[in-house]
């Protein structure tokens, strides 16, 4: 049985009309038929609509797929703010057993900033090395052993093979590992008392991707930043590290991908994007969202099934934001 953290309104006292809300979801839901599993909304830390559309939906941990890539980062900060480790720690000093790796001057450049912003230069061959290592066998050695092919911090690739490479590199500094770390240092204090994290073969999070959560918990890591880290009165996370995590760090307006969509090209921070029509948000495939635009003081948090990615935040931009003063 969860804890209530927020208290609740109704939309019309904190200056959103219900219909706007309502026809967010409609656009999703209904005019492009796409199935949406939850839609939760907050002002300012007040919660003023939770809807689930499948059974059960409430207490349900629901695959965060990239999500997880926006935990993973906020445990990095965690630990610099602890002084644990530093964004600007290179990759190589956490793995002197595989420094015969490390052979070019690119690789021995890469740190953890590279890797945070999607910048560190690796050739993009993480479906192969995920399939080959990630149930048997070394997967850290394995993504190691990739060349770094570009400039690090010169060249944006989306590579969650990076977000498990510091995934790895913290459970060398913290080894009762990523997953456990949050537990303790944030997940408590936020009262997020059920999670899921998958593991490699060696038991170390997978970083990129793998953890469950429910919907509701979701919107904590939202408001927490939100908050610029602070959460009921204190401070869980340095202000400072919130405001490098969720600013602009890469360019990805990929002249070669223009078809993606704008959401997608508006630049990337620690693993967040950031959002064309303000703010920034984590984001997974099929349909999960922790969306951030603090200057509406709003958190906007969406699980689904489904590849049309830009749907949701078209709507918030087009069907909802209009309508907030």
């Amino acid at each position: 049985m969860r804890r209530n953290v927020y208290p609740t309104g109704k939309p019309e006292n904190h200056s959103i009309p219900t219909e706007a809300i309502q026809h967010t979801i409609d656009y999703i839901r209904k005019e492009k038929n796409l199935d949406l599993h939850s839609f939760l909304l907050l002002r300012g830390g007040t919660l003023l609509w939770e809807e689930y559309f499948r059974p059960n939906e409430a207490d349900y941990l629901h695959v965060q797929y990239s999500v997880s890539k926006s935990f993973a980062s906020t445990a990095i900060g965690l630990a610099q703010d602890e002084g644990l480790l530093t964004v600007e720690d290179k990759l190589s000093s956490f793995f002197p057993e595989h420094a015969s790796l490390f052979e070019t001057d690119y690789k021995k450049e890469v740190n953890l900033h590279h890797l945070l912003m999607m910048g560190s230069g690796y050739e993009n061959t993480e479906q192969e090395v995920f399939m080959k290592y990630s149930l048997v066998g070394d997967l850290t050695k394995g993504a190691l052993e990739v060349p770094v092919i570009h400039q690090p911090g010169e060249k944006f690739n989306y590579y969650s093979l990076g977000s498990y490479l510091f995934t790895s590199a913290f459970h060398k500094v913290i080894p009762e590992g990523i997953h456990s770390y949050l537990q303790r240092k944030l997940f408590k204090q936020l009262d997020i008392n059920t999670s899921v994290w998958n593991v490699d073969s060696v038991g170390i999070p997978l970083g990129g991707f793998g953890l469950y959560l429910t919907a509701y918990d979701m919107t904590k890591l939202g408001q927490l930043y939100l908050q610029k880290g602070n959460w009921q009165g204190q401070q869980l996370l340095s202000k400072s590290f919130v405001e490098t995590a969720t600013s602009k760090h890469i360019c990805n307006n990929n002249p070669e991908k223009q078809e993606d969509n704008i959401n997608w090209r508006s630049g990337y921070g620690y693993q967040f994007w950031r959002n064309s029509f303000g703010g920034f948000r984590g984001d997974g495939m099929k349909g999960q969202f922790i969306v951030v635009l603090p200057e509406q003081e709003l958190v906007v948090v969406m699980t689904g099934n489904y590849d049309e990615m830009d749907v949701p935040l078209t709507s918030i931009e087009k069907n909802l934001l209009p309508y907030v003063k």
